[in-house]
């Protein structure tokens, strides 16, 4: 009974110990497996193999040299990589290399395009590609950073030091959907600099955001892009042999390494086309398919006024009084044309005839405007119209202040299509639109008018009182119900950051190829027209 005791008690023990040895070996084995993993996933299987350097090409492009440093790398350099991609720590990329072309290419644009006052946005790609290189190096990018898209139009940089043109509202509208799409901008304002950027970033350059003239300027380019010239080798089989020297800029036979026409777009405020692809490459602030005849449009982008709209803090009461829209005394010339209140006062008239408001102490009404020049001697505000106070140029915040606290925005006639009318909506104040012209057997027939803001034509009262020229009493009643009926913010729904934002992903991530190649049979094989770029 007591060896049998004695047995199973050492069974138990063996049992124990052979238990603790297993537990040992697999925390080993564990630790071991986790070392290796660890050295793997930091030590950068690149960084036996190759550096980067630029080279001129002498002609706004660049060459990239590579060469090797081999410290016993070119056995390891393979074999340890093929090991990290097979357990999953690597995707097989050289993102060493590739983030150190990055900065040696942001060098070489620094050096070859030094930073200008006028040319604020320029100070911006440095930090833009030191971002990418290093996203890349650590495999950290986040969702579309590798997607660049090269903005190489002026108004971009106009966006960023105040500019209020609508082509500059419009460009700050575009950054901020392309910012919120987190992808990677880049600021360029020559044909060349454009040409550097995505020579030195190939296919992570998405899109291009062409000035027309720079599009046009790199298009030129490639008229004449052959030259040859004596080498300056001193020795060897080189020795006074010619070669031949490429020059251009957009992509075509003889020049592969050029910008693809296929990614170019043009930046473009008004209608018509503006691209050597034609409309759908011709970007457009507007739907002007919606308002021309047959639905002919433009690329529609479209911009939101909605952030900077909804930062303006809303005065709590309005003034009894409308705001003209048009900041040059031209645009009130009676004798002009394109004055659409016509010459015997109209507007005057209309003015004088609203009675003082009911509320409060009975505020006489006003119409004010905010434009023209000042007298240099006495600084006295020029006179736009009779009858009309003129509050002079103003700063920009002030003006958001000032148009807020009116009660409606008249039109008269110029500008066309300004960002104006929106804001004034955004702020819950109605907007007086002139009708220039329209259908006489039916004038009810939106689609027909020629207005002053031909986007704002299938929005009604209380938001868009639609004016005919020249019609005083159609003038007066508008005014009228514009003071008696408030309106609360109102934004389009084409016009919301949302909507925008989707167009703006819509255009970079769209493989237009195919499009181009629809555009080159209609604009150019079917009218037996020659197309002198390439499009793959």
């Amino acid at each position: 009974m007591s060896s049998e005791k004695e047995h199973r008690l050492s069974s138990i023990f063996t049992s124990h110990q052979s238990r603790t040895i297993g537990i040992f070996i697999t925390f080993l084995t564990t630790l071991l497996t986790l070392s290796v993993f660890f050295y793997l996933s930091v030590i950068p299987s690149d960084s036996l193999e190759y550096e980067y350097e630029y080279e001129s090409d002498g002609d706004g492009g660049f060459a990239t040299n590579r060469y090797h440093h081999d410290f016993g790398g070119g056995f390891m350099k393979p074999h340890l990589e093929e090991w990290k991609i097979w357990i999953g720590l690597s995707d097989g990329r050289d993102r060493r290399g590739e983030a150190k072309k990055i900065r040696l290419l942001s060098e070489v644009f620094q050096e070859r395009f030094p930073k200008i006052e006028k040319r604020f946005a320029r100070t911006l790609n440095a930090p833009a590609l030191e971002r990418l290189a290093h996203c890349i190096e650590t495999n950290t990018c986040g969702r579309d950073e590798e997607k660049v898209v090269l903005l190489a139009s002026f108004h971009f940089n106009n966006a960023m030091t105040g500019g209020t043109s609508g082509e500059d509202i419009w460009a700050k509208s575009t950054l901020e959907a392309f910012t919120s799409l987190n992808y990677t901008l880049l600021y360029t304002f020559e044909s060349m600099d454009t040409l550097t950027l995505y020579q030195g970033l190939g296919d992570k350059v998405q899109t291009i955001l062409w000035e027309g003239n720079q599009l046009d300027a790199c298009s030129k380019r490639n008229e004449s892009n052959w030259e040859t010239f004596e080498n300056d080798h001193t020795s060897g089989a080189f020795q006074n042999q010619t070669e031949v020297k490429k020059f251009g800029c957009i992509k075509k036979e003889g020049y592969e390494e050029g910008i693809p026409l296929e990614k170019s777009f043009t930046f473009h405020f008004w209608q018509g086309p503006s691209n050597p692809l034609g409309r759908q490459f011709t970007l457009s602030p507007e739907n002007y398919a919606l308002s021309n005849k047959g639905g002919e449009g433009n690329h529609y982008l479209g911009y939101s006024i909605e952030s900077r709209c909804r930062a303006v803090p809303l005065p709590s009461s309005r003034h009894h009084r409308g705001m003209a829209l048009g900041k040059y005394a031209k645009y009130f010339n009676t004798s002009s044309s394109e004055w659409v209140w016509g010459k015997d006062d109209i507007l005057g008239k209309a003015i004088s005839s609203i009675p003082p408001s009911e509320e409060g102490e009975h505020e006489k009404f006003e119409m004010i405007a905010t434009g023209g020049h000042d007298d240099d001697k006495t600084g006295k505000h020029e006179d736009m119209y009779k009858g009309i106070t003129n509050l002079g140029k103003l700063p920009q915040d002030e003006w958001y202040q000032t148009l807020a606290s009116s009660k409606f925005l008249l039109g008269v006639g110029k500008p066309n299509m300004s960002p104006s009318p929106y804001d004034a909506l955004c702020f819950g104040v109605p907007f007086i639109n002139p009708i220039m012209s329209w259908n006489h057997s039916d004038p009810e027939d939106w689609t027909k008018w020629h207005t002053q803001h031909d986007a704002l034509r299938p929005y009604g009262a209380p938001y868009v009182y639609h004016v005919q020229k020249e019609n005083g009493e159609q003038l007066e009643q508008a005014m009228r119900d514009a003071l008696a009926t408030p309106i609360k913010s109102y934004i389009p729904p084409p016009m919301t950051k949302e909507s925008v934002k989707q167009r703006h992903r819509t255009l970079v991530e769209t493989d237009w190829k195919p499009f181009a190649m629809t555009a080159i049979k209609e604009l150019y094989t079917d009218k037996d027209k020659e197309f002198p770029y390439l499009v793959l």
